[in-house]
């Protein structure tokens, strides 16, 4: 198990929802690692159910562009509800996040 740090990355998360119900959303991670994250959503997902998730400027650096987006499928592993949300923890599928802290801790 990957320990997790606390840090507010925007993401954006895409799939379907426990009815079927496409979804795309612009969100911030709680807490990452290099093999998942976890975000706070007022969808309802499944354990188990696939998303698409693009970590916005930290995939692999280009250069003078910068750093890229780091996209990946990951699989729901846990659903915690918070008040009227539900924090969603994720694991990577095939994919470890390359850079998951900021460059001055």
């Amino acid at each position: 198990m990957q320990r997790r740090i606390q840090v507010a990355l925007p993401v954006r998360i895409s799939g379907r929802d426990r009815w079927g119900a496409e979804f795309d959303d612009l969100t911030e991670a709680q807490d990452v690692s290099r093999r998942g994250l976890s975000f706070i959503t007022p969808r309802e997902l499944n354990v188990l159910d696939k998303v698409n998730v693009i970590v916005l400027g930290r995939g692999p650096s280009r250069g003078r562009e910068g750093p890229t987006d780091f996209y990946a499928e990951a699989t729901v592993v846990r659903i915690t509800p918070e008040g009227e949300a539900y924090r969603v923890a994720l694991r990577f599928v095939g994919s470890t996040l390359p850079v998951y802290t900021s460059e001055t801790a």
